[in-house]
C-alpha cells in the first residue's frame, strides 16, 4: 500500500465552494461606479468572464502579467459597450471590485472542519492560477491558520500557471514531499487531475459540474464535492494509515 502525506488543494470551485463571489463583487462594482452604472449587468458579467481568447493566450503564454491581463479584461468588456476609460478609471473599478468581491468570501465552517480532520494525519497545501489573492479568501473562509502564507503556492508571483509541471515540482519541494506521497485535489481536469497524475501524484477530481472525463487518466477518485473527500481520506481509526 502506497502511503500519502500530503494533500495539495485547488482553490477556486475547490476548497472555496462559493462561486458566487465573483459575480456578486462585480455586480456592486458596477452599481457604484460612475461609468459603469445603470449597465446592463449580466451582460457585463458575460462579457468579462469570456475575454477574448488573444488575452487568455498571452496571460498563459507570460506575455501579460496577471495585473495586465485584468486591465485589459476590463479595458476589453467596456469597450464592447462603448464606455472609454482611462487607466485610473480601470485601477478604481478593480480596486472597488476587490474590496467588494473578496468581502463576499466568508467563513465556511465545513470546510474548517474538515480540514482540521485531515490535518491530523496530511500535510495540506494549496496550488492555486487565481488571479486574486488567494491569502485573503483563505482568511475570510476561516481557514488562515491551516493555510498560511508558506503553504500557498500562488501562480501570479511565480509566474508559472497550472499546468505546467514546474509549479508541482516547486509545491512538492515546499513542502519536502515526494509525488507518490502526494493527493492532488481539484476541479479543473487538465490542472488538477492531467498536470499532476503526469507529475507522478494521484489525484481526486472534484467533479461538481458532472462532466464526462475528457482523458482516459484514472483519478484516485472521483467526488462532486470537497466535502465527500472525508470518507476517502479519513480513516474511521483516526490514525496515521495507508490507503
Amino acid at each position: 500500500m502506497k502511503k500519502y502525506s500530503l494533500l495539495l488543494f485547488d482553490l477556486d470551485d475547490t476548497l472555496l465552494e462559493n462561486t458566487s463571489w465573483f459575480d456578486d463583487g462585480l455586480v456592486q462594482t458596477l452599481a457604484e461606479h460612475p461609468k459603469t452604472k445603470g449597465m446592463d449587468e449580466q451582460q457585463f458579467l458575460k462579457k468579462i468572464k469570456q475575454p477574448p481568447r488573444s488575452l487568455i493566450d498571452k496571460l498563459v503564454s507570460g506575455e501579460l502579467t496577471t495585473f495586465e491581463f485584468k486591465r485589459e479584461r476590463w479595458k476589453s468588456a467596456l469597450d464592447s459597450f462603448e464606455v472609454k476609460v482611462d487607466i485610473e478609471e480601470i485601477d478604481q473599478l478593480e480596486s472597488l471590485f476587490l474590496n467588494a468581491s473578496m468581502n463576499c468570501i466568508t467563513a465556511d465552517e465545513p470546510v474548517l472542519n474538515l480540514m482540521n480532520e485531515l490535518k491530523k494525519n496530511y500535510e495540506v497545501g494549496i496550488v492555486t492560477n487565481g488571479l486574486y489573492d488567494p491569502q485573503q479568501k483563505v482568511i475570510n473562509m476561516g481557514l488562515g491558520d491551516i493555510f498560511t502564507q508558506n503553504k500557498i503556492i500562488h501562480a501570479e508571483p511565480l509566474g508559472i500557471r497550472k499546468p505546467d509541471s514546474r509549479i508541482y515540482t516547486i509545491a512538492l519541494e515546499a513542502f519536502n514531499k515526494k509525488p507518490e506521497e502526494t493527493i492532488f485535489i481539484g476541479d479543473s481536469w487538465t490542472h488538477d487531475v492531467v498536470g499532476p497524475m503526469e507529475a507522478g501524484m494521484e489525484a481526486i477530481w472534484v467533479n461538481f459540474r458532472e462532466e464526462e472525463k475528457p482523458t482516459d487518466h484514472t483519478p484516485y477518485a472521483i467526488v462532486s464535492s470537497i466535502m465527500e473527500i472525508r470518507d476517502i481520506l479519513v480513516s474511521s481509526s483516526g490514525h496515521s494509515h495507508n490507503l
